[in-house]
């Protein structure tokens, strides 16, 4: 799970507990005491006897913005009413646990297009590669006059066109990892190229008989 939600859900937890009527401070011990590392930081400054907005700190002041937000919000809440700053921050705590659902959602669908693109990359190349190699083959099948294509100027102009395709792609679903896609195509062109290349040693054949 992730550590932020997972701080969140404690922190939740907490809260709930402490609308309930628990002690504030109980409740944090409890609930914090296993989510590391900044949780149980402060359920061990809280054991040691620091006041709640001193013990958490290190939620306040942590590289999550959720996290230091529900912390900030239960520091700064009133101690006059334990039971109206439990269902208030537990109100609070259910919209961060969404809004991080949403945000981890979001992240794996990128993740998800972004391996679509390099699977579409390793196809591109393998396909140009593939026609590239058998191109002479095809242009040796004379129906009438004609000279067999170059192989090489086809493989050159193959990778060339696998390298501005892949680029754009990678470019587009990944940004400035856009070269993993390059390298990907081409490394798979490479490959397919030099599998596929013996048979454009084929003779020129012509279907309607050598004049």
């Amino acid at each position: 799970m992730n550590p932020d939600l997972s701080t969140i859900l404690s922190l939740r937890r907490v809260l709930e507990s402490a609308s309930e009527g628990e002690g504030m401070a109980r409740s944090f011990v409890e609930g914090l005491g296993d989510v590391r590392p900044l949780g149980s930081e402060s359920a061990r400054l809280l054991l040691l006897g620091y006041p709640i907005p001193l013990a958490l700190r290190p939620l306040v002041e942590g590289s999550s913005d959720e996290v230091s937000m529900l912390a900030a919000l239960i520091v700064s809440a009133p101690r006059s009413s334990t039971s109206l700053v439990g269902k208030s921050g537990s109100a609070f705590a259910v919209t961060l646990e969404r809004w991080i659902k949403a945000r981890e959602n979001g992240l794996l669908e990128q993740k998800v297009m972004r391996f679509r693109s390099l699977v579409t990359s390793a196809v591109l190349g393998a396909v140009t590669a593939m026609v590239a190699s058998l191109g002479p083959i095809v242009g040796s099948l004379n129906f009438g006059t004609g000279t067999a294509a170059d192989p090489g100027s086809l493989i050159y102009a193959g990778a060339a066109m696998v390298t501005v395709s892949s680029g754009m792609l990678g470019i587009f679903m990944s940004g400035k990892n856009f070269f993993v896609n390059v390298a990907l195509s081409l490394a798979v062109f490479a490959l397919v190229a030099a599998v596929a290349s013996p048979l454009a040693s084929v003779p020129s054949v012509r279907l309607w008989g050598v004049k």
